[in-house]
């Protein structure tokens, strides 16, 4: 009797990771990603990626494809992609970033699905050197 309700339950599991992963991939599918990929291809930001050089096995249609198809797995909502795809255009404007209470936490869930699909594709990873080496005091100019 107690392999019986033990089998049971493990049915059940199985039954629920099922419905569960198909809930999830019903959520991906959900996504209107169409808008996204075509800002993302023509992002200079993305096509000078360097593993996106030309001649490169990866191109921009693959790696914008795969970054889409993973939007879903980060819980984005539409909203999200939306403003992604006014990201990748370069739309995004101050009033956008003050109305939008969690731009900071779709960045990151972006720059995470962006790493995934680098690691996934074989692409070079991301250097954050956006900000620079750090100044010297004397190269900071002083106030008059």
């Amino acid at each position: 009797m107690a392999s019986g309700v033990a089998r049971n339950v493990c049915i059940g599991l199985g039954l629920l990771l099922l419905v569960g992963g198909a809930a999830r991939e019903a959520l991906a599918a959900a996504l209107e990603t169409e808008a996204f990929i075509a800002a993302c291809i023509s992002d200079p930001v993305v096509t000078d990626e360097p593993g996106l050089a030309e001649g490169s096995k990866v191109t921009p249609q693959i790696y914008c494809e795969c970054v889409a198809g993973k939007l879903g797995d980060q819980k984005l909502s539409q909203a999200d992609v939306d403003m992604l795809t006014k990201l990748h255009k370069d739309e995004i404007t101050d009033e956008d970033a003050e109305s939008y209470p969690t731009l900071e936490g779709l960045m990151g869930a972006n720059e995470a699905v962006e790493d995934a699909c680098k690691a996934s594709l074989g692409m070079p990873a991301s250097t954050d050197d956006e900000e620079g080496p750090p100044l010297d005091e004397e190269d900071i100019p002083e106030d008059e």
